[in-house]
């Protein structure tokens, strides 16, 4: 909120510092996240990961209150006659599209895809959003949500470009942010034995996120050409994000690398795609425009994160079944244990009832599969 809301009360030559400042708290929580996280699940205390981040957004929200003091309203509206004006109805239909979409999607991480638990949330899902934009489309609303004309401006130039952008940008770190991680776990810390290895490993992600920020916050006003710097940004980003399909068991360094080359074009990206959505639209619309880009920024990454997590999921688990009964039976298990096996793989069963050379032979094809899976 702090971020789009800073749109109003800068020009658009410092807006990109603004929304960095703004976001600070969070590109720190991504750097330090993983540690605390890991440290809290092996000292049980993990649920202060979760009250830090309550206690952090209670104290922004306080800030807001009493330190925020926005323009006088562009449509010149009293709050009481604002507040019945509200476009309630557009509100209830996008929620309830945009709930049930999510659900099937990320339920599909857990059914088969033509489970009813996954076909009728979005069905009924999708249908809510077309009622929804139906509803701003033809409805004689005062003040919709989602007016037609911010997004025909300059034939989609001014905000629906830009909020496509911003939305892609955020579906391409969760790309990463799941796919480090798993490289870290399955290839790099012995199936996640070594843990405090990992969390250094996880380190240079948030780092880059950081690097690239800075980065456009000290050059941005100088290098100027917003488009360009957006478009140099997103190409390096999605270049190295894309190497990391090279990934094998053995060259942890040149991933580290890729991973940090691709975030540090992510955090360039992100913050300026922010701001960039918001430049092109008239000073009144700056709040619908925020709306719209926060929407686009959270569910693009919403959706891209659910859609990484099944692809991921169902490639890897393909590949075991395929990879690790051939190697088990080379390492000399018997056929009839096969099942056994299957089934202790990622418990600690596996170790406890085979033999050394059976599960390393099975870690390795799973580790192999995960490639095949990142890939």
């Amino acid at each position: 909120m702090a971020a789009f809301a800073l749109s109003e009360l800068l020009p658009n030559k410092w807006r990109h510092i603004g929304v960095v400042i703004a976001d600070i708290t969070t590109i720190i929580a991504v750097i330090i996240g993983p540690v605390t996280g890991r440290y809290g699940i092996e000292s049980h205390t993990w649920q202060w990961n979760f009250w830090a981040a309550a206690i952090a957004q209670f104290l922004s929200f306080l800030g807001l209150y009493f330190l925020y003091y926005p323009p006088a309203h562009p449509y010149g509206i009293p709050f009481r006659q604002m507040i019945k004006e509200i476009d309630y109805v557009g509100g209830f239909l996008f929620i309830a599209g945009a709930v049930p979409v999510l659900m099937g999607i990320v339920w599909t991480t857990i059914y088969p895809s033509n489970s009813a638990y996954v076909v009728a949330p979005l069905v009924v899902g999708f249908a809510g959003l077309v009622a929804f934009a139906c509803w701003e489309r033809f409805a004689n609303i005062k003040h919709p949500l989602t007016p037609t004309y911010v997004f025909t401006s300059s034939y989609g130039r001014d905000l629906t470009a830009p909020a496509i952008a911003l939305g892609v940008v955020n579906m391409f770190y969760y790309s990463s942010s799941i796919l480090w991680p798993t490289m870290i776990n399955a290839l790099y810390t012995n199936g996640g034995t070594n843990w405090k290895y990992g969390i250094v490993l996880s380190l240079p992600q948030g780092i880059a996120i950081l690097t690239g920020a800075g980065a456009l916050s000290i050059f941005g006003s100088h290098i100027k050409h917003w488009q360009w710097q957006l478009t140099g940004s997103v190409f390096v980003m999605v270049l190295f994000g894309s190497l990391l399909a090279l990934v094998n068991t053995h060259n942890k360094g040149l991933m580290l690398a890729f991973v940090f080359l691709s975030q540090t074009g992510y955090g360039w990206a992100i913050y300026l795609a922010i701001a960039v959505s918001q430049m092109g639209v008239e000073h009144k619309d700056l709040g619908i425009s925020g709306g719209i880009s926060g929407v686009a920024r959270f569910a693009a990454g919403s959706i891209g994160a659910a859609v990484y997590t099944t692809i991921l999921t169902n490639t890897t688990n393909d590949w075991i079944a395929k990879l690790v009964p051939t190697a088990a039976l080379e390492a000399g298990l018997r056929e009839s244990r096969l099942a056994e096996l299957m089934a202790s793989v990622g418990t600690p069963a596996l170790a406890a009832n085979f033999s050394p050379s059976i599960v390393a032979a099975a870690s390795g094809a799973v580790a192999e599969a995960n490639v095949h899976g990142i890939r």
